[in-house]
């Protein structure tokens, strides 16, 4: 059964010369660029839907960073989700820049809205016992709805795209089928959905649908994230979430600086890796191997770097931004 779609009018849209503006930044290949509108509706509906889908999702991982850089390098420390806000961030700046959840979920689904795919964006709620080397720190737990996917339905069956997790996310479409495993980095690393409940929940039958990893063809599964595929989460509910994840104390986003980008294989569109900068390292990690490509003991070397490894590029108003606050390196 299809997901209810949302009329194109009911949401912020963005035209055919932004979306050809989008291809450029993702450096989609030209066999995916179909023309917005009639056509790119067509290909979606009878051709190519599939495919058109996984080239965007797997583009925009390696080419729009997953970042939550507004929190500590901008002179206002706040986060707009406004997809004209997110447009002029990631696209019209031309300085290299992505976002967080909410923000790269929320361009990538009014994109995908534009072109003709049926989008219903519903929130998902993280385990908080997930480090940041993907092990558990002890019983699996959940809290509130911090995190937003986009459920997108081709011929009948429902997707889940997700370009908003950051490091060890899923790296392509995933069908909403119970146990399917897939591969989600070479050589080991895997991912799958499975329809259960979680500990917290008062009613056992209430069940939601499971993101979850292992890092080895025996190691065991880790829970990532869940999420509900009934109700659509409306605008207003991501703001209201997006001002808990940008300021509220407890949340890492507030006290860590945080950016990654996918990594594709050279003449190929697999996913076989990211570059990670967390806090004051960055290191790579490609065929599962984990390489430290720099240590950072001022914040020009971690503007450098930001730049260098990402090509993430701060103005002198940004870079001036995280005066003072604690995630600043202080030589």
């Amino acid at each position: 059964m299809a997901l209810p779609s949302v009329p194109l009018s009911d949401r912020p849209s963005y035209s055919p010369a932004q979306l050809h503006q989008v291809y450029d930044r993702i450096s989609l290949p030209s066999k995916f660029r179909y023309e917005p509108g009639e056509f790119s509706r067509e290909v979606i509906r009878h051709r190519d839907g599939f495919n058109f889908l996984t080239a965007l999702q797997t583009y925009t991982l390696a080419s729009v960073p997953f970042e939550n850089l507004e929190l500590h390098y901008s002179p206002h420390h706040q986060v707009s989700i406004h997809p004209d806000a997110l447009f002029n961030k990631i696209i019209r700046q031309g300085t290299g820049r992505g976002g967080y959840c909410m923000e790269n979920n929320t361009f990538l689904g009014t994109v995908l809205r534009s072109l003709g795919f049926e989008v219903m964006s519903v929130g998902a709620r993280i385990n908080s016992q997930v480090g940041p080397g993907g092990e558990m720190n002890g019983q699996c737990r959940y809290g509130g709805w911090s995190h937003m996917v986009n459920l997108i339905t081709i011929r009948g069956e429902i997707y889940m795209v997700d370009v908003g997790f950051g490091s060890g996310g899923p790296t392509h479409p995933m069908s909403l089928s119970d146990g399917g495993i897939s591969m989600n980095i070479p050589p080991n690393q895997n991912v799958r959905l499975r329809r259960d409940g979680i500990p917290e929940n008062e009613h056992v039958d209430n069940k939601l649908w499971l993101l979850e990893r292992r890092n080895a063809d025996d190691g065991p599964w880790t829970p990532l994230y869940c999420f509900e595929d009934q109700y659509c989460f409306l605008p207003q509910d991501f703001e209201i979430m997006n001002f808990f994840t940008s300021t509220h104390r407890t949340c890492h986003f507030t006290y860590r600086v945080i950016a990654n980008k996918y990594v594709l294989e050279e003449g190929s569109d697999r996913v076989i890796g990211d570059v990670v900068l967390y806090e004051n390292t960055v290191f790579r990690r490609v065929g599962g191997h984990k390489e430290l490509l720099a240590t950072f003991s001022t914040e020009r070397e971690r503007i450098e770097g930001l730049k260098y490894f990402l090509g993430i590029t701060l103005n002198e108003s940004q870079r001036e931004g995280i005066r003072g606050m604690c995630t600043e390196i202080v030589a």
